[in-house]
């Protein structure tokens, strides 16, 4: 077998061991997602780029966001709603697992996610770039659909309640904070210092994403789809939603890359 038939069959593999590893039952709750995030992490990085995989480098980013959300919900001081905060963190990571079960099927997963993984083993894009173009796709797509999903499981209208909504986002706040914290992590896996300037404005730019979806975007678009849901145009919106993230990703991912 040639070099780059065993490199194909590796991802095959690599593929194959996603699909177990994320077969049914998704997680029921937040220590559940964080010990599929673990698996995952594994399984990604044994993609050509290891710990600078695409997906890897996602995944490494939102381990450690779901860490702090598990960790404030053992606490029991952070949030006002904690039943709420935890079926939404649960129902949020089931949509970013459920979308790489699709791609490691060989499906055609939703256009914002699809663009992180076509490029995932491309050496040209720097990792930072990748935890960005995740964000926006989990945050940009899989939020307002998520927010729906949680008030069906906990028989609740989406109501503007204070309570509820003080919660959604400080666990927006949070993804927002570790942001930043990613530079150190990735200039010591990548052996060399990342562009401040780039990555300042990266970061901000990550931030001030996730702070307007956490205000204001997201959660007006789950109030639509809920008065959507059942009819033809549900989907149309859906598909509205994703293309307009699957935009911003391709340009994350391939705006001015290293040289």
């Amino acid at each position: 077998m040639t070099g780059a038939a065993t490199g194909v069959a590796d991802l095959m593999n690599d593929n194959q061991e996603m699909l177990e590893l994320l077969a049914d039952p998704l997680p029921e709750t937040v220590h559940d997602v964080l010990r599929l995030q673990e698996k995952l992490q594994v399984v990604a990085e044994k993609w050509p780029r290891g710990t600078q995989d695409g997906l890897a480098s996602f995944n490494y980013l939102y381990h450690i966001i779901t860490k702090e959300v598990f960790d404030r919900l053992d606490a029991g001081t952070s949030f006002q709603d904690s039943e709420f905060l935890a079926r939404l963190d649960v129902e949020f990571a089931r949509r970013y697992f459920h979308a790489i079960r699709v791609y490691a099927s060989g499906a055609q997963a939703p256009r914002c996610w699809q663009v992180l993984f076509d490029s995932r083993s491309d050496p040209e894009i720097d990792p930072m770039r990748f935890a960005v173009a995740g964000v926006n796709a989990h945050v940009d797509y899989d939020l307002a659909f998520s927010l729906v999903t949680t008030y069906e499981v906990l028989s609740r209208p989406i109501t503007f309640d204070e309570r509820t909504h003080s919660d959604y986002q400080t666990l927006n706040d949070i993804f927002a904070q570790y942001m930043r914290q990613l530079r150190r992590h990735f200039e010591s896996r990548s052996g060399r210092a990342l562009d401040a300037v780039f990555f300042d404005a990266l970061a901000n730019d990550a931030g001030d994403l996730t702070v307007v979806v956490a205000r204001d975007l997201a959660w007006h678009r789950a109030q639509r789809l809920w008065s959507l849901e059942g009819e033809p145009a549900f989907d149309c919106e859906g598909n509205a939603i994703d293309w307009r993230a699957s935009m911003l990703g391709r340009a994350i991912l391939t705006y001015g890359r290293w040289p």
